[in-house]
């Protein structure tokens, strides 16, 4: 299913003539130097085609004959594309100089059979340079140190094109394998078709995979032979339908719009033709989803990405139901998620449903997610980094430890929302363990304690009801006991100026939030003293914050529950954004 419906994606990109799709017989390479050569074929220059790319130098990606580059201890060149050690036998490794002799050796053969069939200007300079090249001419090219990280091609100066764009893909001299005419009924595409003896292009882009690829189906040992078929010809799948889901799955991971990280996941997601829908799915999936692989938007998307923060706001505000053009709905959704298992891929998740049904489901996680004064919410990336422990530099909040993450956590939680089942036990207990530990009461947690609440009561016969600001009049007495916590710092604050080496929320808001009853008895008698230092007007004004607060019926229970201190901390957080939004408001009306 997965590979029929990555296939059916290559169809669709196909029609829509989508930029950078590789064809049948090409594949997309990182190119990071470029020979450039005289007509004669004598060499003209080395030429970088590393380009900035945030704080490090990244190669080009472009379109070149054949498939992903054969892994193996074997001899496998490449047609006018290839690493430095075949095109040039150039290494920086010394024990590796023999062996980069060899392949160069290889490579110069392959080009060298062909010159005569293709009969290109061009090509023929290509081998022209290869009869007179030695490996140890690279020494005497120190820049080839630098630009050679990746894979290099061949161009004539002055031109316009590299040579492989100027000789002909159906030129490109066969290097498969023996016996790949063997026909039989594709299992993905039921029609008959050469089998694939081996799924190419691999598969690149799955963070903590082989950066060479690695392959979703293979077969490779004696247990996997079935009635003396070997590799995949006991699971016949077609050559082109291999590079078509292959090529698809690749160009997805290559896209930023298109692919997330979640835990150890690799997260790609499309539908069946363009809707505002994938794009709402890239910001909530993303930290940053507005980030193409291009500073230059075309404007269909920006049209499209407006489109998609319309929708967003609907879903959050739920002040009219989800409108949209029924002819934009797709009729599936795909979502498949990858993680790296050797030179394979594992699947570690695969949703399809209809697409309306999707979007109803991010409408209930936003929806659960909302709260006032967190006007960005967080996507499930920034959930999931969140539970990992605060790390400050000089007082100051710097970032999540990413290395005390827990990956299963993650994709649990992603699988949660896209199916709308509870989100992880483990999801609030970690954070609000986190919170007792570093103290950092920081949005994208506390949204995601609300959306734990709220959904997995919501699955029970005791729903919780919790707005997106603050319940004044809440009987919940975690709730209030939260809220009063959250004056009682505040007053603190003021009465020292906000001179302070550690408020109360750094010494007790653990215990606080967990044993109230132990803890506020003493917080009370703490915040005398903090009143006693404030002008009348201030004692008043806390004063009367605190009585509606403490209403009857209301009692210090001696502990919490986990339930109960998630809405503790939701208490707390709220109850600060009124006060500084308050504060706010006053020292505005003031200066007008």
């Amino acid at each position: 299913m997965i590979l029929q419906r990555l296939a059916e994606h290559y169809d669709r990109m196909e029609a829509e003539g989508v930029t950078g799709l590789a064809s049948e017989g090409l594949s997309e390479q990182k190119i990071s130097f470029v020979i450039v050569l005289n007509p004669n074929g004598t060499l003209n220059q080395f030429e970088s085609l590393l380009q900035p790319e945030g704080k490090s130098l990244q190669p080009r990606r472009m379109i070149v004959p054949g498939q992903s580059k054969p892994s193996g201890k074997g001899l496998n060149p490449c047609f006018l594309w290839d690493n430095a050690e075949y095109l040039l036998g150039y290494t920086q490794e010394p024990e590796r100089v023999e062996r980069a002799s060899k392949e160069f050796e290889a490579s110069r053969d392959l080009h060298l059979g062909a010159e005569r069939a293709i009969n290109h200007q061009a090509f023929t300079a290509v081998c022209t340079f290869l009869r007179n090249w030695s490996p140890q001419q690279g020494a005497y090219h120190p820049e080839l140190e630098k630009i050679t990280s990746h894979f290099g091609v061949f161009r004539i100066a002055g031109a316009m094109q590299y040579v492989h764009e100027q000789v002909s893909r159906l030129d490109t001299p066969e290097t498969e394998f023996v016996g790949q005419d063997t026909s039989l009924v594709c299992l993905v595409s039921g029609t008959e078709q050469p089998v694939a003896r081996l799924h190419q292009p691999a598969i690149k882009g799955v963070a903590g995979a082989q950066s060479s690829g690695a392959l979703l189906v293979s077969f490779n040992k004696g247990a996997f032979t079935s009635y003396g078929k070997e590799q995949s010809f006991n699971a016949p799948v077609g050559k082109t339908t291999t590079f078509k889901y292959a090529t698809a799955l690749n160009f997805l991971l290559s896209s930023r719009e298109r692919r997330s990280r979640i835990g150890d996941a690799t997260v790609v997601y499309w539908a069946d033709h363009h809707t505002p829908v994938e794009d709402v799915f890239a910001h909530i999936f993303q930290d940053n989803p507005a980030e193409s692989d291009s500073t230059d938007k075309v404007q269909e998307d920006v049209t499209r990405l407006e489109q998609a923060k319309q929708l967003l706001l609907q879903m959050r505000s739920g002040t009219e139901p989800i409108k949209w053009k029924t002819d934009d709905i797709p009729t599936r959704f795909f979502i498949l998620g990858l993680s790296p298992n050797a030179s394979r891929l594992s699947v570690r998740f695969w949703i399809e449903a209809d697409a309306s049904e999707i979007l109803h489901r991010l409408e209930t996680h936003i929806r659960d997610l909302s709260l006032n004064g967190v006007e960005e919410l967080p996507s499930i990336w920034r959930i999931a980094q969140a539970t990992g422990r605060a790390v400050f530099e000089k007082d100051r909040f710097k970032h999540y430890d990413g290395d005390s993450i827990s990956p299963k956590l993650a994709g649990d939680l992603t699988r949660a929302i896209l199916t709308g089942t509870a989100y992880p036990q483990s999801l609030m207990a970690t954070l609000i363990r986190r919170i007792s530990m570093d103290g950092h009461i920081r949005g994208d947690r506390v949204c995601a304690i609300k959306a734990c609440l709220l959904r997995n009561t919501r699955l029970t016969a005791n729903p919780l009801e919790i707005p997106m600001e603050l319940i004044e009049t809440s009987t919940d007495i975690a709730y209030r006991c939260g809220c009063l916590f959250a004056v009682l710092e505040k007053a603190q604050k003021d009465s020292t100026d906000g001179e302070l080496n550690a408020t109360i929320k750094d010494r007790y808001f653990s215990s606080a939030s967990a044993t109230p009853g132990i803890v506020f008895p003493r917080l009370f008698r703490l915040n005398g003293h903090h009143l006693a230092k404030l002008e009348t007007g201030a004692r008043i004004y806390y004063e009367k914050m605190i009585a509606p607060i403490m209403a009857e019926p209301f009692e210090f229970p001696r502990r919490l529950s986990l339930l109960e201190q998630g809405r503790f901390i939701i208490g707390y957080f709220q109850q600060n954004q009124r006060l500084y939004t308050r504060k706010q408001e006053s020292n505005t009306e003031e200066n007008s």
